[in-house]
């Protein structure tokens, strides 16, 4: 009884906290807009568009997601998670002149993680349709973490040296000379927007395709041990 217990309380609170950071996220994009009036509705749209599909994600999927699946996938989303977070912040704090090897290594070992993630749950109940469900939960989980801190920190840091700086280690400053835009306000914020949809979008994709990798190569693994 009490690990039945257990198991419909991490049913019930995952999806939940998942469903708040989602509502959060939307928040701070709509904020996005009252910041910077001139940023363009369609980027506005791109990112509640893919919000609002988590949140759909999260009410009429993740609360008949097995807690043997589930529990694992929050673990590693939540690591995956904090490698985003700390990323973003260690930019602000050490100002980096070039922060293109710390994107490598961040987005490295996120995938790591994801990989990791698919063949830890096939592992354990020997099922490759659950690691890669394991995958994608975790890349979903970790990537609304990401949306949450990236536009939190631009939004406190607005305006700051600090963020020139780091601008100019991402090659904001470039991108914007190229864009043919005359706001560049405007600029970074539908940036942001594009890459919170995008970023949204294709982790998980990624993650699918990682965690169907992983759980093939465990179920291959185990098939020798058995021979």
């Amino acid at each position: 009884m009490m690990i039945s217990g257990n198991k419909n309380t991490i049913s019930n609170i995952v999806p939940s906290i998942f469903l708040i950071g989602v509502l959060l996220g939307l928040i701070l994009v709509f904020l996005g807009r009252l910041f910077v009036p001139a940023t363009s509705f369609l980027s506005i749209a791109g990112a509640c568009f893919i919000l609002i599909a988590y949140g759909l994600i999260g009410v009429f999927v993740f609360p008949h997601i097995q807690s043997k699946v589930l529990t694992p996938a929050t673990i590693f989303g939540l690591f995956a998670g904090i490698i985003f977070a700390s990323e973003i912040l260690l930019e602000y704090a050490l100002l980096p002149k070039d922060n293109s090897s710390w994107g490598i290594i961040e987005f490295g070992s996120v995938f790591v993680l994801y990989f990791l993630s698919g063949v830890w749950v096939a592992h354990r109940h020997k099922s490759i349709k659950n690691g890669v469900s394991a995958a994608v939960i975790a890349a979903m989980l970790s990537s609304v973490i990401w949306l949450i801190f990236v536009l939190i920190t631009y939004y406190l840091f607005r305006g700051t040296t600090q963020q020139e700086l780091v601008f100019k280690a991402e090659g904001n400053f470039q991108d914007f000379a190229r864009s043919g835009m005359s706001d560049f306000n405007a600029f970074v914020m539908e940036d942001f927007l594009g890459a919170c949809f995008f970023h949204l979008s294709l982790t998980p994709i990624v993650a699918a395709i990682l965690g169907v990798i992983g759980g093939t190569l465990e179920k291959g693994f185990a098939k020798l041990r058995k021979h």
